[in-house]
């Protein structure tokens, strides 16, 4: 197994883990009917909402941190590997994803402006990534358009009901989930045909 093909079998485990949290998140607001709740915090800054629990012991406390590290450890793991990038210029967007998954990460303490900003930000490098890898044809197939759908999404989906409603759309976001997931299946069986390139068992 190619250095190439073990970051790309790691990214392809991360973004499903990043999924599957999304979908972990959406699954009361879809099948239970939950509501969601309001902040529980306070404003240090006009800008600036503190969560008044900083740590819990409650697993789902722990969805979105362990999700979002995972997310920035794929995008890590496919700037390593060079895909679907390649190593061109679009490989720097890659870079503007791991940025972006920090920010997003820092949002179950501080939810303001982090959540909104996280959320926005790994839009912009997906579609970024997206354009990148439709430029590189390196992955193919359906493949090679799963990065543009993650970053479309939130703004096909997402941000026009936040705006519409003044509220986030919990269960909408939820449903984020299945592309990355997608992403993770794309990295896993792309390892795999690299696997097979070098005449190896997939």
């Amino acid at each position: 197994m190619t250095t190439t093909s073990k970051q790309l079998k790691t990214a392809g485990i991360c973004y499903t883990i990043t999924g599957l949290g999304y979908l972990i998140f959406g699954y009361p607001f879809w099948f239970s009917g939950a509501q969601d709740e309001p902040m529980d915090g306070t404003f240090v800054l006009p800008f600036l909402f503190v969560n008044r629990v900083l740590f819990s012991s409650d697993p789902a406390f722990w969805v979105a941190p362990v999700s979002i590290a995972a997310m920035f450890t794929g995008a890590y793991c496919l700037w390593k590997a060079g895909e679907p990038t390649g190593f061109g210029a679009g490989r720097k967007w890659l870079v503007l994803a791991m940025v972006s998954a920090f920010l997003y990460f820092l949002c179950p303490w501080i939810p303001l402006p982090f959540a909104p900003l996280g959320a926005f930000m790994n839009g912009v490098s997906m579609i970024l990534i997206g354009s990148a890898t439709l430029k590189a044809s390196v992955w193919t197939g359906w493949k090679r358009y799963v990065p543009l759908l993650i970053g479309c999404f939130p703004f096909i989906f997402m941000f026009p009901l936040l705006v519409l409603t003044g509220a986030r759309p919990p269960a909408m976001i939820g449903l984020w989930g299945f592309p990355w997931i997608a992403l993770g299946v794309a990295a896993w069986q792309r390892a795999g045909q690299l696997i097979g390139t070098h005449g190896l068992p997939t």
